[in-house]
């Protein structure tokens, strides 16, 4: 096998798919709107054009080995993943590992993921054909029995972009939004309707980049990218971007680690308003240092898709240690010691070159947080006299 992808699948009995699995592929068209994006051309139409080149000639490939009868049918693949018998490859210094799908195959299992990636392609061909935006979500439930859980279509995804050369959204399949906005923003899509975030008190969810055709920022004079979408929830609730001492602003969540769109979206503001600061409000803890640490530098596991989605100049608001010595009632809520989990997230972290001496404060952070043993919530600011709302207008009052 070339990895274990789903052990419970792939080491269990084989689905039932059939005894023609190349010609009783489902079909129907992609009609539904994608989180909104439907009919939405991709910003680079060459792009989407040599895309699809790329996947004709692997139906190409695949239609004349049957004309000439061959034996097997191979779709060949790459994969980041590092599971298994491997065979190893480099470009640009990226590891990567070699495999084949081929069909028919002693192995059933080997023959469900040639009907899995062959379905994938057929529907990223579609999308990319019809101009459609399918999310990974709905490829997913398009076909719900041939894959059966959303990882396998992840992964799938994930290897015909690296196959193919090109980042995910480029098949147009992007990931389910996740992601909140709020706060002094208006969004002109390319359909030419418009997204007012200061209209709705519980957020709008963040919009697909590729379907932006400009945007205002108002009188915005910061960007708060908050970690806890409840505290996120508590700000939108109370419209605090209309009410901070530093001004309107505007507040963004990606619920935790943040998603590839959050991602997007945030580093197409930076990149237009440069003069708008940007700051991220996470827990004292490694992972809310690693959540503020993609934003800034990127994903190790995306590293291939850095590049558009970084926001070199994201500033750290808190928490940081000082904010929880001068916090009244610290002991009370949100103070709670490092798991061994969070050491040695912690501990990795500081063997990252982003926390070397260049990162001087994050290093310095990360020291206290594992030489104390203790680690707190955004939630502490909220326990005692001065509350989150105090808190924010003094740092933002001060860093804005």
């Amino acid at each position: 096998m070339d990895f274990d992808l789903l052990s419970d699948i792939l080491n269990g009995p084989p689905p039932d798919l059939g005894e023609d699995l190349l010609q009783n592929l489902p079909h129907c068209p992609l009609t539904r709107d994608f989180e909104g994006a439907a009919n939405e051309l991709p910003e680079n139409s060459n792009q989407a054009g040599a895309v699809i080149s790329k996947i004709e000639d692997i139906f190409h490939s695949i239609a004349d080995s049957i004309l000439h009868q061959k034996q097997e049918l191979v779709i060949h693949m790459r994969s980041r993943q590092k599971v298994g018998n491997q065979n190893i490859g480099t470009q640009n210094g990226a590891v990567k590992r070699l495999y084949k799908v081929r069909f028919p195959s002693k192995s059933p299992q080997e023959a469900w993921k040639f009907a899995v990636l062959l379905r994938i392609l057929e529907l990223s061909h579609e999308a990319l054909a019809t101009g459609i935006i399918a999310t990974k979500r709905d490829i997913y439930y398009r076909d719900r029995e041939l894959f059966m859980k959303q990882a396998v279509v992840d992964r799938y995804v994930e290897d015909l972009a690296y196959t193919l050369e090109v980042e995910r959204d480029a098949l147009n399949i992007v990931a389910a939004a996740k992601g909140l906005v709020a706060g002094s923003l208006i969004v002109k899509r390319k359909d030419n309707s418009e997204i007012d975030y200061s209209s709705e008190r519980e957020g709008i969810l963040v919009p697909l980049v590729k379907g932006i055709q400009s945007f205002q920022l108002k009188d915005a004079r910061w960007i708060l990218v908050i970690e806890k979408e409840a505290t996120f929830r508590t700000l939108a609730n109370i419209q605090y971007w209309n009410t901070s001492l530093a001004g309107k602003g505007i507040i963004i969540t990606a619920k935790g680690y943040p998603d590839i769109q959050t991602r997007q979206f945030l580093h197409l503001l930076s990149t237009g308003c440069t003069g708008i600061p940007i700051f991220c409000l996470v827990d004292f803890d490694p992972d809310g240092i690693g959540i503020m640490s993609t934003y800034r530098h990127g994903s190790i596991n995306l590293s291939h898709q850095n590049q558009n989605l970084t926001v070199p100049s994201i500033r750290w608001l808190g928490l940081r240690s000082a904010d929880i010595f001068f916090c009244e009632g610290s002991g009370k809520v949100g103070l709670l010691r490092l798991s061994t989990r969070d050491r040695r997230i912690a501990t990795r972290m500081l063997e990252r070159n982003v926390f070397q001496e260049g990162r001087g404060e994050w290093r310095k952070e990360l020291q206290i947080m594992l030489m104390m043993n203790f680690k707190a919530e955004i939630q502490i600011l909220n326990d005692g006299s001065s509350g989150l709302e105090t808190w924010l207008d003094m740092k933002l009052v001060d860093e804005a």
